[in-house]
């Protein structure tokens, strides 16, 4: 139905005329007419009676009149709020954080740039969650994540921010046979007891991808699923830790820890921005998600 007639259609029931309708909508009124009986001809019912003196709706005008007018409150109202959506959009927007990652730096300039834009958008910032993030954004719990790219996976985009090389962490009087300074074998890794993420983490997959292509075992002394505690953590000896430069730079860049590229072969983590491939995200979430890669832009990150 198209509801341009249903609003021809009321008019001319509030006019009384088709004449006045016709100069209210500035269409000529023979246009207006044929309008009018493509009406009558889809209900297959005569909607008003002519005369003189105007036009009067029948009964099926009448009920056709009550049901035209909330249509059309629905229309208008459904236009309203689409309108304001996409100058102020309004939700909540789930963004997913990669643990043992940089992307808190950009996630707080994200927060500053949708607070000041769009004050009306809630953020809300997850870092550990009961399922991958990959997943979670196929299952629509989480509308974009900063993580490592694990690889094509079905119903996600990833979008490339950088590759960097990984890195061993140690204290800094961690003695470690057959390395230097900045760099170490996987082989010289064998017997180390590290602290890592959960099996379904990319990095711990990389480590142990690594460790596998040499015919080597990884030993998991801890399982840390968030970095906040990994620095004192390493301080005080509990095991070591792999990281992608960056964050090791970040957070180890003290004369306590020793930091060392794994070489031999060289490991290298993707970091991405993920989103759905599957269908549209709502007003909200696309202008979060376009504010991420416009931080991403003016910050310089590129892939590498």
């Amino acid at each position: 139905m198209d509801t341009r007639r249903l609003r021809y259609f009321v008019k001319i029931v509030d006019s009384g005329t088709i004449t006045r309708a016709a100069e209210t909508l500035h269409l000529a009124q023979p246009a207006l007419s044929q309008h009018l009986n493509a009406l009558e001809a889809e209900f297959k019912q005569r909607l008003l009676v002519r005369s003189r003196n105007g036009v009067i709706p029948t009964a099926a005008g009448k009920s056709l009149y009550r049901y035209a007018q909330g249509i059309l409150r629905l229309e208008d109202e459904a236009r309203r709020e689409i309108n304001t959506e996409s100058s102020s959009p309004t939700g909540t927007v789930t963004i997913g954080l990669g643990t043992y990652t940089l992307s808190s730096s950009l996630t707080i300039p994200t927060l500053e740039a949708i607070r000041s834009r769009f004050p009306r958008i809630v953020i809300r910032v997850v870092e550990t969650l009961t399922v991958i993030h990959s997943q979670a954004i196929r299952m629509g719990l989480v509308d974009a994540a900063l993580i490592y790219d694990p690889g094509p996976v079905k119903g996600v985009r990833f979008e490339r921010i950088s590759t960097d090389a990984l890195v061993l962490v140690t204290p800094a009087d961690f003695e470690l046979p057959d390395s230097t300074d900045t760099s170490v074998s996987v082989s010289a890794l064998g017997n180390l007891d590290f602290m890592l993420p959960s099996p379904t983490h990319t990095l711990r997959g990389l480590v142990e991808q690594a460790f596998g292509s040499l015919g080597m075992e990884l030993t998991v002394a801890i399982e840390m699923d968030h970095g906040h505690s990994l620095r004192e953590a390493v301080q005080l000896g509990l095991g070591v830790t792999v990281l992608p430069e960056p964050a090791a730079v970040a957070m180890f860049s003290d004369d306590q820890f020793t930091i060392r590229r794994i070489t031999d072969p060289g490991l290298s983590a993707a970091f991405a921005l993920a989103t759905s491939d599957d269908g549209p995200q709502s007003a909200a979430a696309e202008v979060v998600i376009e504010t991420i890669r416009q931080i991403i832009l003016d910050a310089g990150v590129s892939p590498s």
